[in-house]
């Protein structure tokens, strides 16, 4: 045998001795993506705890959602007591009148759900339809029992009976029985329906949207009983949805308060989630709430999906890197740059909606009337939702950049619009 034919002689026997202890490694090390199902026990279905034991990995990664930890955008974020009113003072005169004005601090985990709620300074004498997304309680027992009912009842009342465990957990997204994703939320299931969709025949990567969107959306309470209904009928956009609150779509519901200085019939937008993500890059590509804020992942060689639903930029590797080659210091400033124009955006839009109020408040101090200031009122309405409806938003412009940007040009146009009606009443009256 040759020299050479020696040296790939051993270079074939390394390679075979190597390939083959991967092989050997892969075929030992399990890999199982199955989750076998348990079952729970009647009276513990709608509590977190019967479910450790049976679905570990998902309910460790789900106790994650304890941690109180600082956005790594430096918008949003865990911690307990961050408040968008010390962030953005502007809120205290647009929300003057409102509970809002008593308190509005950044979302905690979802397993503060409960706690939250029953400490929030904006409790006293709501609803019990308030807490309609905090937990299936309010679908397996409340709504299996007698409907909407409990919606018009105070929240202490329906608050009562519920058990410290029985908050936000599993039976909320998944049905107990099957563990199949479900969506309990009825307003959410009539309002898609009224768009041609029929949430209960969804394929399953939709439902990996809906389970999410029946809770991360804009909603309303209909004045008639106080159910849930989201104003969808036009469009997924501010402006379809205000032209459904002002259509009279909305039924006897027609603004959530009167501003105090203003005077103006004004209308609270809720965390649109689902309508800022609708039509953006990640839908278009059928990406997911899912799967950017519960990616998939590996431990022991078993596939799950993490219940840790945190912000993508905490688990990039798994939330990002799947789907983008660019590296992670690249889209963590992509972010960032988009957090950080919409923030300057908003805070514009915000301080132009505060004067407008205020330009309305010295017409009426110097003797306008109702009559005279009508249109602006309407158009002061219609620039602060506009503002609020990216404010409200969770992701400070990301779920759909071009979308918060056209809104809130729209709401700082609206508001100079107003400013310069009500100079012209008060030149014309005085």
């Amino acid at each position: 045998m040759s020299k050479l034919q020696k040296i790939i002689a051993a270079v074939v026997a390394v390679c075979v001795l190597f390939f083959g202890f991967v092989v050997v490694r892969i075929g030992a090390a399990p890999n199982d993506s199955t989750v076998k199902l348990a079952k729970i026990p009647d009276d513990k279905k709608i509590g977190k705890e019967a479910y450790k034991d049976a679905y570990p990995l998902q309910y460790n990664s789900f106790m994650k959602n304890n941690e109180m930890l600082p956005s790594p955008t430096g918008y949003g974020g865990s911690l307990k007591g961050n408040s968008h009113l010390e962030e953005q003072p502007e809120m205290l005169e647009n929300f003057k009148g409102y509970a809002f004005t008593k308190q509005y601090d950044d979302d905690r985990g979802h397993t503060y759900a409960g706690e939250d709620f029953k400490q929030t300074k904006r409790l006293p004498g709501q609803k019990g339809v308030c807490i309609t997304c905090k937990g299936s309680y309010m679908y397996d027992v409340y709504y299996k029992q007698s409907g909407w009912e409990y919606a018009s009842k105070p929240v202490e009342e329906v608050m009562a009976p519920i058990e410290d465990d029985q908050w936000f957990g599993c039976s909320t997204c998944h049905d107990p029985d099957t563990m199949e994703l479900r969506v309990y939320q009825q307003g959410f299931i009539d309002s898609m329906a009224r768009r041609g969709v029929d949430v209960n025949n969804a394929s399953h990567n939709d439902m990996r949207l809906y389970v999410c969107a029946q809770c991360h959306n804009e909603y309303y309470f209909m004045a008639e009983d106080k159910r849930v209904n989201h104003p969808w009928d036009n469009g997924l956009d501010a402006e379809s949805e205000f032209q459904f609150y002002q259509s009279g779509q909305a039924g006897a519901f027609k603004q959530d308060w009167i501003h105090a200085d203003s005077k103006t019939p004004m209308l609270k937008a809720q965390h649109p989630d689902f309508e800022a993500w609708s039509g953006s890059v990640h839908a278009d590509a059928g990406v997911t709430c899912v799967d950017c804020h519960m990616p998939y992942m590996r431990k022991d060689g078993q596939k799950y999906t993490s219940h840790w639903m945190t912000n993508p930029l905490h688990t990039t590797q798994e939330s990002c890197m799947k789907c983008h080659d660019e590296s992670a210091e690249t889209l963590k400033a992509r972010v960032q740059t988009i957090g950080d124009n919409t923030f300057k955006l908003q805070r514009i839009a915000g301080q132009t909606v505060a004067k407008a109020h205020l330009t309305v408040k010295a017409a009426m101090d110097a003797g306008a009337t109702d009559e005279q200031l009508a249109a602006a009122r309407l158009t002061l309405r219609e620039a602060q939702w506009y503002w609020d409806w990216v404010a409200a938003e969770s992701s400070m412009g990301f779920h759909n950049p071009s979308k918060m940007m056209r809104t809130l040009g729209l709401s700082i146009d609206k508001a100079h619009q107003v400013i310069e009606m009500t100079n012209a009443v008060m030149k014309g009256s005085l």
